[in-house]
């Protein structure tokens, strides 16, 4: 016996060598999602840099209007004013890159996930865990569609949002979700949703309900705004936010792989 032979583990399963993120084949097997991650950290990677590059342009702007005594300084001071007025807009345009990347990935991880154990219980001629979605939705053609939340009056709502947390409580995927992670879900979607409606310059009643949200949510770690007049002005993800965005989505993934994991066996197994 050879001593690699002797190192190999008794009683060793197929499963004991896959890693919890490997079972979302049972859910979806036809998107790879690690390249995906890598095109997305990037751009994220290039757009930071950029955005470093306006920063350290404005510092020496600012170092120069404070030094400078010649016949140019107010010259000087309009340059270091208006480069930091642009970079109000190039900071925003950054945040809406990110969240228009980040987002569409989690919106098609849950989307495709969730219409896919649709199709999986509805082969099989199971259920699912009893829920008040279930009993909400009946039969109703949207029943496992995330972007739909069904009211108590068995109507449908388009609100991923609540339909995300609706579904993930109704078919188990909550137990494998942290509540901090489901509050970063809920709070890039709410400014993805403001971003793609309203532009860099929200409106000045969805500046005012967003600042409050981000106080009764406790997103101060998530996002920060420029203000006029002392008002919110332009919002905006914060940078340590941005570069953990790919790592988030790592988490996402991990915990719907350990959910597809723990799936019952009727269910997933094969025919």
């Amino acid at each position: 016996m050879s001593q690699n032979e002797t190192n190999v583990p008794t009683g060793l399963r197929f499963d004991d060598l896959m890693e919890d993120r490997d079972y979302l084949f049972r859910l979806v097997n036809t998107i790879d999602w690690d390249p995906q991650l890598d095109a997305i950290r990037e751009v994220l990677r290039r757009n930071q840099n950029a955005s470093e590059a306006v920063s350290a342009n404005i510092d020496e702007l600012r170092h120069e209007a404070e030094t400078y005594r010649g016949p140019h300084h107010e010259r000087v001071i309009d340059e270091h004013v208006d480069a930091l007025f642009r970079s109000s807009y190039s900071d925003a345009a950054n945040s809406m890159a990110a969240i228009g990347m980040i987002v569409p990935m989690l919106e098609s991880i849950y989307s495709q996930s969730f219409h896919s154990l649709g199709e999986m219980y509805a082969n099989k001629g199971m259920a699912p865990p009893s829920h008040a979605r279930w009993a909400r939705a009946g039969a109703h053609a949207q029943r496992w569609n995330c972007q739909v939340y069904f009211t108590a009056t068995a109507e449908t709502r388009q609100d991923i949002i609540s339909g995300i947390r609706q579904i993930s409580a109704a078919s188990g995927l909550a137990a494998y979700v942290t509540a901090d992670t489901a509050n970063w879900i809920d709070a890039m979607l709410t400014y993805r949703n403001k971003m793609f409606h309203g532009g860099f310059e929200w409106s000045l009643a969805q500046r005012n309900q967003f600042e409050k949200q981000i106080v009764e949510r406790h997103w101060e770690d998530l996002f920060l705004a420029a203000t006029s007049g002392g008002d919110p002005w332009i919002f905006y993800i914060r940078d340590e936010v941005i570069s953990e965005m790919p790592k988030q989505i790592e988490r996402i993934l991990d915990g719907m792989g350990r959910f597809a994991k723990a799936l019952p066996f009727e269910l997933v197994a094969m025919e």
